[in-house]
């Protein structure tokens, strides 16, 4: 039988007639011709909806159907089976994807820094709209210079000793880099004590403070990440600073940016991209370039999509975001600027064209199902970066003592699309993990639901994107695609399923 992980594309270009043949499971991808496509098992179904408004593209395409391999060489029948697209049954199939997702929960701990966040405040200046921790009305004053070191003193023993060894200390907020002297003093507390560990640093911020923050920040931190959500009018609008604390949320920002390039900190900008916004980004481009941005290796531009974190409100799918998104990129050079790695499945191809080899077999989300860990301010530990301030979903607390709550932690370190109803039959399921257990809260109120993103649109419009590069590949048998008829194999890529002989590959995945 095939497998449920199997992914069927059609080809265009060069590769009229031809079909990418992607079993997510296994990471294999190899082109085939359409009649063995058609003589595929079950190669008449079609796309599923998934719970974000879009589809699973991609899944299948309408092909006649026949009697499953019923004209393949055996050749090719054996070569398709050790590439992972068959298995003997489901239940066969099942049992291998938990062995592998057993296998790679432990590679990622052994591969991937261990991120670990402190939140010395959920106090913030602006009022995004979009901001979850501003739909549930967060605020505080400021951590206490002995929880900070109380806290830097049992990090260590939530420092996972299977890691590479090491550890991404960010500060996060609220809005840690405030011109406020007593949260200014915590953050450079926190960033002199993490550094002391040997922690690479990490500050996520507004840039609304940046600039008076520069000469305290500079040579102790490693990066900065700025969110910029367009030119200055759009920017303020959607990321509006109130009157009564200057009105202008874009150019102190700006500034601080500059001064940070200036003194040689590394800055990450962030942009929130959704259908408001993505218009105007080329002229964002525009004006980063005017500034000077574009000319350092100090500055960095990365799309994230908007999430819905207001189950009353409806939003598009971010599968339709990103068909969007790649139509400008498509249209716009501009739009070159901007990585977009926040949307997983242009990711995960990416690297595969890159190493060969692709984010393997998760069946996890994020480090929520890892070694994450937050820290607040009150003592209190969480394992989810959207989670923290919400006193009910805490795993634990570092304050007096440190005391972590087995069952409340399973239900995220447990989580696992093989376990999910939703996911089941879903070729996404083996990468996505089930999507965002957060979001999956929020708007259906259990850790066990799914919550779909564009994990299989991003693959899809990736494989298209792409059909004349692996069409050359797999003719040329220069890379890991393959490539069969009905007849024979004419290219064949000797890794066997599963694990692969090199190194797998698994990206750090977090939200921040």
């Amino acid at each position: 039988m095939q497998s449920e992980y199997n992914v069927l594309v059609p080809l265009k270009g060069r590769g009229q007639g031809y079909f990418a043949l992607f079993n997510t499971l296994a990471g294999s991808i190899d082109v085939i011709d359409g009649e063995l496509a058609a003589d595929l098992p079950g190669a008449d179904r079609g796309t599923r909806s998934t719970t974000d408004g879009g589809e699973a593209r991609g899944t299948f395409v309408g092909l006649p159907r026949r009697r499953p391999l019923s004209s393949a060489a055996e050749p090719v029948i054996s070569y398709l089976d050790r590439r992972g697209y068959l298995f003997s049954s489901r239940a066969d199939e099942q049992r291998v994807s938990r062995v592998l997702y057993n296998t790679m929960v432990d590679f990622h701990r052994k591969a991937v820094a261990q991120p670990l966040v402190v939140i010395p405040s959920y106090n913030c200046d602006l009022k995004c709209p979009y901001c979850w921790q501003r739909l549930y009305h967060m605020d505080s004053p400021i951590m206490t210079a002995e929880t900070a070191e109380r806290l830097v003193a049992v990090l260590p023993q939530f420092v996972d000793a299977r890691s590479p060894g090491t550890v991404d200390f960010t500060v996060f907020g609220g809005e840690p880099l405030q011109d406020v002297p007593a949260l200014r003093e915590r953050v450079l507390q926190l960033l002199d004590l993490a550094a002391g560990l040997g922690y690479a640093t990490k500050v996520i911020s507004n840039g609304v403070g940046l600039k008076p923050a520069v000469p305290f920040l500079a040579g102790k931190v490693d990066l900065i990440q700025i969110t910029i959500d367009g030119p200055a009018d759009v920017h303020k609008r959607r990321r509006p600073l109130p009157l009564k604390l200057g009105g202008d949320s874009f150019q102190p920002m700006v500034e601080g940016i500059d001064l940070a390039l200036k003194n040689g900190i590394r800055i990450n900008v962030r942009v929130n991209v959704d259908e408001s916004n993505l218009p105007r980004l080329p002229e964002l481009t525009d004006f980063a370039a005017a500034r000077g941005w574009l000319d350092t290796e100090l500055l960095k531009m990365h799309l994230a999509p908007v999430k819905n974190h207001n189950p009353k409100r409806e939003s598009n799918s971010e599968s339709g975001l990103l068909l969007q998104v790649l139509e400008l990129v498509e249209s716009d050079e501009r739009m070159a600027v901007y990585d977009l790695t926040g949307f997983p499945g242009i990711k995960y191809f990416q690297g595969f064209r890159e190493t060969g080899l692709f984010s393997l077999h998760r069946f996890f989300n994020c480090e929520a199902q890892i070694n994450f860990w937050a820290f607040d301010l009150h003592g209190d530990v969480y394992a989810c970066w959207d989670a923290a301030g919400q006193d009910h979903l805490a795993v634990g607390r570092f304050l007096p003592e440190v005391v972590v709550h087995e069952e409340k932690l399973s239900q995220w370190r447990d989580r696992t699309s093989l376990d999910i109803d939703g996911c089941q039959g879903c070729s996404s399921s083996a990468h996505c993990g089930g999507g965002c257990q957060f979001l999956a809260l929020e708007h259906n109120n259990s850790f066990e639901a799914s919550s779909c993103d564009s994990m299989m649109t991003g693959y899809v419009d990736s494989i298209e994107r792409n059909s004349d590069w692996l069409m050359e590949r797999a003719i040329s048998g220069d890379h890991a695609v393959g490539m069969a008829t009905l007849r024979e194999v004419v290219t064949a890529v000797n890794r066997p399923f599963g694990l692969l002989d090199e190194r797998p590959v698994s990206l750090p995945i977090s939200c921040g």
